[in-house]
């Protein structure tokens, strides 16, 4: 409650902001556009940021046009750092550009308080419309606008060896993901990390779990498919330990391998490629009817406040960092989000330990493969073609997380656990509007 309130608080505070710069338009006292612009320019760029970029701050302020004054909130054990953020905005420091995690970002977005950035991009010779891969901004498009744009971004999937699903499995529905566990040969598991009973359960409940929210219209459903993966769970047989060997998915002892892309990079070689020797695998993805077998997650965002009097000087910092990579360098790794990333991990030379080129051994061998041009296709299209989804909610992510192994524990039924579900995630997204 005291941080809805602080935010309540922090979003009058931009109201009036914004009320009185109205007003200063048609006020007479107010400066001339010459003096205005010499204002603007001997004033520094001010940047909030709850992600410390003490290492790259020097990259930042040599690369820039003008100054920039970049203020970091660390974390405290009293209130966390956008708490911090807040306070200091209600007391007047309002800043021109903000970048933060996601929930805080998506927060200013649903009230209205970011720039659109797409006029700016029209101004910009560096990070246009056509820079970016098509999926990721129409993913950061809302309504028409671009309030925001993602700092990193991570895509959660599985696949399996074609030849054990079949064709035409690409993102499978709940039906076939069963059909496939109830049908396996008994000297096979389901998951190649299947180490506890919930690896198994998360696995199958990740995708519709997503799929039960809207956040385009604020409103949940948990009653439908959510509910009913959660009925199928339960009737799964008995968990069984077991010790994956490290060809099992070459020798057909397991069928699913999760994968998280942090990049186009050698977790790419490994899971994709070297750990099915080489054979065609399908992305199978997280049980969905929605058609979406990947989870999309965006870490950190960046945005220009609709008050700033430096939004073209906003818009060149958020350029300096996408396009110099500055981002990847603090977050270590991410999903390219500009065609010029995605070219550039593409060539990257083999004898960088990191490169997607970078031989590969095979389980249980000496033998190096390094993945064909035919798979590494196969990987670009699967990324070109997922619906980014950067608005999500990983507040709403921990309630049903919380909610649903409960669930599991048997301490609700699915039908509870659904109507507690949708009763708490309509409150958090009511109080968001």
């Amino acid at each position: 409650m005291k941080k809805l309130l602080i935010f309540i608080t922090m979003l009058a505070m931009l109201n009036t902001v914004s009320c009185n710069e109205k007003n200063k338009e048609t006020d007479s006292t107010a400066p001339t556009s010459s003096e205005s612009a010499t204002d603007n320019n001997e004033t520094p760029l001010t940047v909030a940021t709850t992600i410390d970029l003490s290492q790259v701050k020097n990259q930042i302020t040599k690369k820039m046009s003008c100054d920039v004054d970049i203020k970091y909130y660390p974390y405290s054990e009293e209130t966390d750092s956008f708490e911090l953020l807040h306070l200091d905005m209600i007391s007047g420091n309002t800043p021109d550009v903000v970048y933060s995690y996601t929930d805080d970002i998506t927060k200013l977005v649903r009230k209205g308080y970011m720039t659109d950035m797409y006029p700016l991009m029209e101004q910009s010779e560096n990070l246009k419309k056509e820079d970016f891969l098509p999926n990721v901004l129409e993913g950061l498009d809302v309504n028409g606008k671009l309030p925001a744009i993602c700092g990193s971004w991570q895509l959660f999937t599985a696949v399996a060896k074609t030849e054990n699903v079949g064709e035409n499995m690409e993102n499978w529905t709940p039906a076939q993901a069963i059909n496939a566990f109830n049908n396996m040969p008994e000297d096979m598991s389901f998951l190649y990390h299947e180490w506890m009973e919930y690896d198994r359960k998360n696995y199958f409940i990740k995708r519709v779990a997503v799929d039960a929210v809207d956040y385009s219209n604020n409103t949940c459903d948990f009653g439908g498919a959510f509910m009913e993966m959660l009925g199928n769970i339960n009737n799964f047989p008995p968990f069984q330990p077991y010790t994956a060997d490290n060809d099992a998915l070459i020798n057909n002892h397991a069928l699913v391998e999760e994968v998280h892309l942090s990049g186009i990079n050698y977790v790419v070689a490994q899971s994709l490629y070297s750990y099915f020797g080489g054979e065609d695998i399908t992305f199978v993805g997280y049980p969905s009817e929605s058609g979406k077998g990947y989870v999309t997650e965006t870490f950190s965002m960046l945005g220009i406040l609709e008050t700033s009097q430096k939004k073209q000087q906003g818009y060149e910092f958020i350029d300096t960092v996408i396009n110099n990579n500055l981002i990847n360098t603090i977050m270590m790794c991410s999903m390219p989000i500009t065609e010029k990333q995605l070219t550039a991990q593409l060539n990257e030379s083999k004898y960088n330990s990191m490169s997607v080129h970078c031989p590969q051994y095979l389980p249980n061998s000496d033998e190096q493969v390094e993945i064909s041009e035919e798979a590494l296709k196969k990987v670009v299209d699967y990324i070109r073609n997922v619906e980014f989804e950067p608005y999500t909610s990983d507040t709403v992510e921990n309630i049903v997380f919380e909610e649903y192994h409960k669930c599991f524990a048997g301490e609700t039924t699915p039908q509870e656990c659904a109507d507690m579900l949708d009763n708490r995630v309509s409150i958090y997204l009511s109080e968001s509007e």
